[in-house]
């Protein structure tokens, strides 16, 4: 349990928060999401104690454990392990096991285990932290952008794992499959206060607008009323018969109060500038090979063609090669071996972290925009808005801005180039939820090839139409999407037991192949496959209500356009019962799912 009063938070002219509450219930696992700078991460860490209120206050109940990841990562342990054994509670020492288990499900090996700390990139030291996190099981966890350290394995690991978390959690990121897989509520940081519904993110933004929608129709209402009644008094002040009549009026207005015109919120829009391609094919590799050193593979005679519209994602855990592969196409890298044919008429865009490093420190934003051939500064500005730089934050020079703001710079010269062939990585990590809908949008539209790197699964389903798949050893060109690949495919990983083999643990040995194993799986598969037909069902259903709220929606502008007031009240009644079953199939969702998760946790 957990109290956000009246709690107001500015910083200089800037305010964040005014006057605005919530209140988290027990088991409730909430997603925070928000435009970038809105506030969201400022809210976890007044939370966790890390900042402090300008006003009103923040409470919980006594002995109640609020954790989050540490932004100093200290260690004291020989190995990962014993760092991670550390959060077992009093009574479970000896169940190291725990912490094996969600190791290996943060992607570290069993060779792993007794590695010291210190060894690991800092991505992974994230993860180890993470795993601190997880076996301590505080009474709250709050976790901010957890899915920017993870790869697509990780991530879909711990969606499941999240599913049948019995505390709280409050989760701040832009990765919509990953926030709508594991949440049971949602809250917004819009307009300087917290919204909260029960639900996903896209269920909230959409009771916003229409709630929005709705405001404004009421004010336009009032406003016509206002002055319906002010020519009132005005044409019936001098007469005697009537100043009673029009003093009750004036007091009427008085008393009132005037609704407020919301001030507008630009919408977040990306648009590519293409160049003209006359070819067919923008790129053709055939058997390329890179190795690092010699034995160390990442690419092993991989072979693709890109055309012009191929959307192309990359994907698999982390570590594998996947940004190597886009510096080899980029021709930041040789390849060792086979061909690499880029077309005399192929225009790259290529996003990645030594685009980053290359941005001028000394320059501003708006100066690094400009220094594009053929940009006015009116683009560069516009560009920059659109990423949240606006008004005078075009002025920031790149060496004070934070790595996700240089990566948005970065994007921002991509959005000015004449191109036809994208190369990114990551593209979405540091956009808000929903510069990745905008993004997706502009993708979409984009007439060139696009190859890019995600973990973000919504950003996957929606834009790729192929795949170049990293899973274990393997590296492959797979020509279908990604809900294609996990039917026909999937992980390696995931079509083992749902643990790897853990040393010491209570309950033996897990993830063998024997046959009993076998068996076991298959019963597995035999109980699951009824409650993931369910669980499709529902989701078909909430689909078909949420259509029909729009639908609705739709209807009662034309009614509240015709002044057809009877039409306008039914269509709200129906409105209502519509939310009413999208409740009720919302709690089936979340009850299903978990039953999934308990079976397959």
């Amino acid at each position: 349990m957990l109290f956000c009063k009246n709690i107001t938070k500015a910083f200089g002219t800037q305010v964040l928060f005014d006057q605005a509450d919530f209140q988290l219930n027990k088991g409730e696992r909430i997603a925070v999401v928000g435009r970038n700078g809105s506030g969201k991460s400022t809210l976890g860490r007044l939370i966790l104690g890390q900042d402090t209120v300008d006003e009103g206050d923040i409470s919980s109940p006594d002995h109640y454990r609020i954790a989050g990841l540490d932004q100093h990562l200290k260690f004291n342990q020989l190995t990962i392990v014993d760092e991670v054994a550390q959060s077992l509670h009093p009574g479970e020492i000896h169940d190291r096991w725990k912490a094996e288990k969600i190791l290996s499900g943060l992607g570290f090996p069993t060779s792993d285990f007794d590695r010291s700390p210190a060894e690991f990139s800092g991505g992974f030291q994230i993860r180890i932290k993470l795993a601190q996190l997880l076996l301590a099981e505080p009474d709250c966890l709050i976790l901010d952008e957890p899915t920017n350290y993870l790869d697509i394995v990780t991530i879909r690991w711990l969606e499941r794992f999240f599913r049948t978390w019995k505390k709280e959690l409050i989760c701040i990121s832009h990765d919509q499959a990953f926030l709508e897989g594991i949440t049971t509520h949602t809250l917004a940081v819009h307009r300087q206060k917290f919204k909260k519904i029960k639900g996903s993110p896209a269920k909230c933004y959409s009771q916003i607008q229409t709630e929005e929608e709705l405001h404004e129709r009421t004010r336009k209402k009032q406003e016509l009323e206002h002055k319906k009644q002010a020519k009132f008094i005005r044409e019936f002040r001098a007469g005697a018969r009537s100043a009673g009549l029009v003093q009750s009026r004036i007091k009427m207005l008085e008393k009132k109060e005037k609704i407020k015109t919301l001030e507008s919120i630009p919408p977040i829009q990306f648009q590519f500038s293409e160049a003209e391609f006359t070819g067919a094919k923008l790129l053709d590799a055939h058997n390329l090979v890179f190795e690092y050193e010699e034995g160390n593979d990442l690419l092993k005679k991989l072979s693709l063609e890109i055309f012009p519209g191929d959307k192309i994602g990359i994907i698999g855990a982390n570590g594998k090669g996947k940004s190597t592969l886009l510096r080899v196409l980029n021709q930041e890298l040789q390849h060792q071996s086979g061909t690499l044919k880029i077309h005399s008429n192929t225009h790259i865009g290529y996003m990645g972290q030594s685009n980053v490093e290359r941005l001028r420190p000394e320059k501003s934003i708006l100066a690094e925009l400009e220094s594009l051939h053929d940009v006015t500064e009116q683009e560069a500005r516009s560009v920059a808005g659109n990423l949240l730089f606006s008004g005078s934050l075009v002025h920031k020079p790149i060496k004070v801005l934070s790595g996700g703001e240089r990566a948005r710079v970065n994007l921002g010269k991509i959005l000015l180039s004449p191109l036809n062939l994208l190369l990114l990585d990551e593209p979405t990590n540091h956009l808000d939820y929903e510069s990745v809908d905008a993004f997706i949008e502009a993708i979409e539209h984009f007439t060139g090839g696009a190859v890019f790197v995600s973990h973000n699964e919504a950003f996957l389903r929606k834009v790729a139409k192929k795949l170049i798949v990293f899973d274990g050893e393997e590296v492959f060109f797979y020509p279908n999407d990604y809900d294609t690949f996990l039917a026909e495919k999937g992980f390696q990983s995931e079509q083992e037991e749902a643990s790897p083999p853990l040393r010491g643990s209570s309950e033996g040995v897990i993830g063998g192949n024997s046959k009993d194993d076998r068996q076991q799986k298959k019963e597995l598969e035999r109980l699951l496959r009824p409650l993931k037909r369910q669980l499709d069902k529902i989701e078909k259903e909430i689909h078909h209500l949420e259509d029909a709220q729009k639908e609705n929606v739709e209807k009662f502008k034309i009614a509240e356009r015709q002044g057809n007031r009877l039409k306008m009240e039914t269509l709200g009644i129906e409105y209502q019962n519509l939310e009413k079953q999208l409740n009720i199939q919302w709690d089936q969702w979340n009850q299903v799912a978990e039953e999934i998760q308990n079976l397959d946790g």
